[in-house]
């Protein structure tokens, strides 16, 4: 796709013009494009929307943004990209009119100062060439004016350079005019009146172009009550003095020193746009103000490399010189900045007599000497803003780069820009450019993992590189083992002077003992983000001190605040290597028991919230009017479902922490509580690793027997979940065995009934009812609850049911129904009445059958159980094909594919085929109900569910004769007899709905 911002917002594909959306979706699409590649926070997107933002902002964000992903869906699906905090446009392929303008002006700048002022035109021109009219032209919005006038300021940054390109050749005619129509739209454009001067003075015109001073002098006089800076004085001295020869901004006296201090500017690889982004903000000052730009982020992501770079490509825009310090803000003692002064001073050309003592004078005579002229000032690793304030410059015309390690945040006129870490793409590409691209291309997968391990930091992706260039003869794999490990690796990623360790430190002296700690302790939490109230638990403090500690470390860059997630918390994350820094300095300086306790608070602390949060999601409560304070229980009392979803990778390493710490009782208790979000959610694998995760770190000798029990309960249905019906048989074999441990009637309904479960599903139906019925027994037990016995006489039902005698299982299902519903458990009422709801429909008993469903089906749906709604969707669409409502078949089966597909789950995947097989046996359409059967009976021959291979194989059996396809049909029906046979099992299993029946050739007319 192209995209266009540069005039109205548009967006085109193959030449044709999209549909642009509303005006808001178009202020969204520009704010997105406008930091393509990068995340952009919702924030920032709602407070460009709305200037008070509405309580529904968010949702409505949420919806914008829908719309512009169905809008370009077709073209590139994964345009838009969905992180916690924000979004981000990934443009690719894809072409956006910003960037190429921005690439053809540099090219045209750097041609300008190479003296190809010919090319540098050429290249101006075709950047402009894209404008279509003012920027964003067609975007309505809070701050759309604001993005729109920088955009413009990067245009007439273009125009100027353009001009001084002009005037470079000679072509004073066009210079003049085209200053003329520019002054009539910006009239305080002192650099506009500067080129004016100069092109009339070309022209021989000297009289008038100290007439335009004069103007230009009583203009600024009236209107602004200034007098014209020093820019316009130099111009004006020039063409008095005669010297005609001038191609661009005034030039300063001849015998002034022009500092060139920076240093080499480094090869950079993946900063390009932000190389840009800079170029374009410095650049598109006006000459009524002092830019200051200050790069912020943490150490070793490459902030004095692109000062420096940028530094270097400004040098046309601040012609007069550039002025370096390193001001060492990262050390002890950092830098100071009177000392600095009398450096620069000495640079611009004052004599070490001259230079005052006192520090305030020192600074007014190095303002007074930067006015002279457009000067840069680098300023590289700052400390503080009283650190920066005495070297800025104080008037317009010069301009300032910072880098710091620190927010800086009350440098309030700067213009502040975050630089983060590599993306996956560059970090490959920095790699590839200092390690070799052949040895890259030669092992991409290593490679890939070795920048993934360097967190994208450029200082470590360096070293990275530096270590495989230095041991020709090493593999990129080692490299990534030995980074892979679980300690050591940040000796890996120190060679000579490059040392991430050392980088970080500097970072980490410079903090407080408090915040060193906690620091220390965030990074032994294993997990990529975390909410604020875990920092509270580490240190056993309350929100309010945390905070301001996670304050500071964000203020340094060593934590890095991602905004509030979807449920409203405040979320902050480690870079990997911070992380494992901390880890290091966790082990040197903590003491065991201290670790040991903070784990412990911090574990105890998920237990509590998880444990209440799947209480309410067993039994939705209405939010309270007051809920607590800390962000967690405040979310989890609103949405206990959207807590889980938010903290799920939070709490599953929760879980495998507090097995490795030991801590068996609490991981036990952990794993339990999040097992039903799990369930509901349909995350089995994480259900299943959870649970066997726990499993293995019980010891047997010491272990909670009934904890065990409940474990190995759960561990039962996930594996039952996930259709692994051949690890069933082990599974309920090690509750029996329990059973045999500890007197405790509950568990043994469990394990006899899960024991009946498995012989079920691994084609043992006649195992199955005998335990099932001791389960029944043991059930009836007075002690034990009435829940017990009916969920365990729901599962007989259904045993019934699955072995074809949908009679027996009518009343056993009843009775279970009739003890009375579950409160604290509506999921398993839920599928008592889905059971319940399939063998009324296989005795004839429609109407109730559809009653059952429906009520399960709203259960199921507000539980957020979309595995079991899609489960009774199918099911409902079995009553309708019976019933002969064949398009409400039809829409309910779609539904339930849709939803399927979407968990990805095999065996409901299979029953929905099976349904859309017989829908389309009802119409007559027998091919495509083949097709349908056949999928079918692939995915139940993997799972190695037989009993509903047989029934799959009967309706096949039944295709084939309607085809005449007699081979294909006595292949199946002899398949399904021998099947049958090995069941025990009679024709009654096969479940065929009535219009399989009455055909020829099927099972009912043999």
């Amino acid at each position: 796709m192209e995209f266009g911002i540069l005039g109205p917002v548009e967006v085109r594909h193959d030449g044709r013009l999209l549909p642009g959306g509303s005006g808001r979706e178009r202020l969204v699409l520009a704010g997105l494009l406008l930091d393509g590649d990068r995340l952009v926070p919702a924030e920032t997107l709602v407070d460009r929307l709305w200037q008070r933002p509405p309580g529904s902002a968010r949702a409505q964000l949420h919806n914008l943004i829908s719309a512009l992903r169905a809008r370009f869906r077709d073209v590139d699906p994964g345009l838009i990209e969905t992180r916690p905090t924000g979004y981000v446009l990934r443009l690719r392929a894809h072409r956006l009119d910003l960037n190429e303008f921005r690439g053809l002006a540099d090219r045209g700048r750097v041609a300008a100062e190479a003296g190809d002022h010919t090319a540098a035109v050429a290249l101006l021109d075709q950047a402009l060439a894209l404008w279509r009219g003012p920027a964003l032209a067609d975007v309505v919005g809070v701050h759309s004016g604001r993005l729109r006038d920088a955009l413009h300021r990067e245009r007439l940054a273009a125009v100027e350079a353009r001009l001084d390109a002009l005037l470079g050749l000679g072509d004073h005619g066009t210079v003049l005019r085209e200053v003329e129509l520019l002054l009539a739209d910006d009239p305080y454009a002192e650099r506009l009146y500067c080129r004016q001067m100069l092109a009339l003075a070309g022209l021989g015109r000297r009289g008038d172009a100290l007439g335009v001073y004069r103007q230009a002098y009583r203009r600024f006089a009236d209107g602004l009550g200034l007098e014209p800076g020093p820019l316009l004085r130099a111009t004006q001295q020039r063409i008095l003095l005669g010297e005609e020869s001038v191609t661009g901004a005034a030039p300063v006296q001849a015998t002034r020193p022009v500092p060139r201090q920076l240093p080499p500017a480094p090869r950079l690889t993946g900063r390009e746009t932000l190389v840009e982004r800079i170029l374009g903000r410095m650049s598109g000052a006006g000459s009524t103000s002092v830019p200051v730009l200050l790069l912020v982020g943490p150490g070793g992501v490459g902030k004095s490399g692109l000062a420096l770079a940028a530094g270097h490509r400004l040098s046309t825009v601040f012609p007069d010189g550039q002025l370096y310090a390193d001001l060492r803000g990262s050390h002890d003692p950092p830098g100071d900045p009177y000392q600095i002064v009398e450096r620069f001073l000495r640079a611009l050309g004052v004599a070490g007599g001259d230079i005052p003592d006192d520090p305030e004078e020192r600074v007014t005579l190095y303002r007074s000497h930067l006015a002279r002229g457009r000067m840069l000032v680098v300023l590289d690793d700052a400390v503080d803003e009283t650190q920066i304030r005495p070297l800025l410059p104080g008037a317009p015309g010069g301009g300032a780069l910072v880098t710091s390690r620190r927010q800086l945040a009350a440098m309030l006129d700067a213009v502040r820009v975050p630089v983060p870490a590599l993306s996956a793409s560059d970090a490959l590409r920095l790699l590839a450019d200092r390690a070799g691209e052949v040895r890259i291309d030669a092992e991409p997968e290593a490679a890939r993992e070795v920048v993934r391990l360097c967190g994208g930091l450029p200082l470590a992706v360096c070293v990275a590189a530096a270590r495989l260039a230095v041991r020709p003869e090493e593999a990129v794999e080692e490299l990534r083992r030995r980074l892979a490990a679980e300690r050591g690796r940040l000796d890996e990623l120190a060679v000579g002077d490059l040392d991430v360790r050392a980088s970080l430190s500097l970072s980490y002296r410079a903090l407080s003992d408090e915040a060193r700690r906690l620091l220390r302790r965030l990074g032994s939490f294993g997990t990529a983000d975390w909410p604020q109230w875990v920092a509270s638990a580490l240190l056993d403090r309350a929100d309010g001190p945390a905070r301001m500690l996670l304050h500071q470390l964000a203020d340094v860059h060593l934590v890095e605040p991602l905004g509030r997630d979807a449920v409203g918390q405040q979320r902050y994350r480690l870079h990997d290597l911070v992380a494992e820094y901390a880890r290091e300095r966790n082990t040197v300086d903590d003491q065991p028991a201290e670790r040991g306790a903070a784990v412990e608070r911090l574990l105890s602390g998920w237990l509590a919230l998880a444990g209440e949060a799947d209480q309410r999601l067993a039994t939705p409560e209405p939010p309270e009017a007051s809920p607590p304070s800390g962000d967690g229980q405040r979310a989890l009392r609103v949405d206990p479902r959207a807590w889980f979803e938010t903290e799920r990778a939070g709490l599953l390493a929760a879980v495998d922490q507090a097995v490795r710490a030991d801590l068996p009782d609490l991981a036990g208790r952990l794993a339990l509580a999040v097992s039903g979000f799990l369930r509901i959610r349909s995350y089995a694998a994480d259900w299943e690793h959870t649970l066997r995760l726990v499993l293995a770190g019980l010891p047997d000798e010491t272990a909670d027997p009934l904890l065990r029990g409940r474990l190995l309960g759960e561990l039962f249905a996930a594996c039952l979940g996930r259709d692994r019906y051949a690890a069933l048989p082990a599974i309920a074999a090690d509750q029996l065995a329990l059973t045999r441990q500890v007197d405790n009637p509950e568990l043994l309904v469990h394990a006899f009934g899960n024991a009946g479960v498995a012989a079920l599903r691994t084609g043992q139906p006649r195992q199955a009812y005998d335990w099932m019925a001791q389960a029944v027994e043991a059930a009836r037990h007075p002690e034990l609850p009435g829940q017990l016995l009916r969920n365990t006489l729901g599962t007989l039902g259904f045993v019934h049911w699955e072995a074809g005698e949908p009679e027996r299982a009518v009343p056993l299902l009843a009775e279970a129904l009739s003890v009375g519903d579950d409160p604290a458990h509506p999921l398993r009422t839920a599928m008592h009445r889905y059971h319940y709801g399939l063998a009324l429909t296989d005795v004839g008993e429609l109407v109730p059958a559809r009653e059952a469903l429906t009520e399960a089906m709203a259960v199921s749906a507000q539980m957020g159980d979309d595995l079991g709604t899609a489960y009774v969707e199918q099911a409902l669409a079995d009553v309708e094909i019976r019933a002969g409502r064949l398009p409400e078949a039809t829409r309910l089966l779609e539904r339930a594919l849709t939803g399927h597909e979407a968990i990805g789950h095999s065996d409901g995947l299979a029953e929905t085929l099976r349904a859309i097989g017989d829908l389309a046996a009802a119409e007559g359409r027998w091919a495509d109900a083949g097709t349908s059967l056949r999928r079918a009976l692939e995915l139940w021959r993997g799972i190695g569910s037989r009993h509903q291979v047989i029934r799959v194989l009967a309706r096949l059996e039944r295709v084939g004769t309607a085809l005449g396809d007699d081979d294909a049909a006595g292949t199946y029906r002899a398949e399904r007899r021998s099947i049958l046979d090995e069941l025990g099992l009679d024709e009654a299993a096969l479940q065929l709905p009535p219009c399989y029946l009455a055909a020829k050739g099927s099972p009912a007319s043999e």
